[in-house]
């Protein structure tokens, strides 16, 4: 899977989130592996550019918003924060799209 994002998207400075986008039917085919499409793309923003790793946000979002993504990304960033790389700023970089997705199970529970 880290092969994939890498031959999908290695040398993405600017504009990662569209290219995901743009591509996320070859994300997709992968399905029945969310985490480890998840795991990838941390992998993946370990090795990128900083500008790239600005937008692991719009990233999940748009993976979300296109069904690649659903039910392991909680899981995936509270693994993640206790992992041995917790320190990493992709975990800072997901929090904003994190505490979205808890604010939205929180009002479809209150509903």
């Amino acid at each position: 899977m880290i092969a994939l994002l890498e031959e999908l998207f290695d040398g993405i400075e600017k504009g990662f989130a569209k290219e995901v986008v743009k591509k996320k039917n070859y994300l997709a085919a992968a399905e029945g592996s969310q985490l480890l499409l998840l795991k990838a793309i941390e992998s993946f923003c370990g090795k990128a550019s900083s500008s790239s790793l600005k937008e692991v946000a719009l990233v999940l979002k748009a993976l979300y918003d296109a069904d690649v993504l659903e039910e392991y990304i909680p899981q995936w960033y509270q693994g993640g924060l206790k992992g041995e790389n917790k320190g990493c700023q992709i975990w800072k970089n997901a929090k904003p799209f994190i505490d979205c997705l808890h604010s939205a199970e929180s009002e479809s529970e209150e509903e």
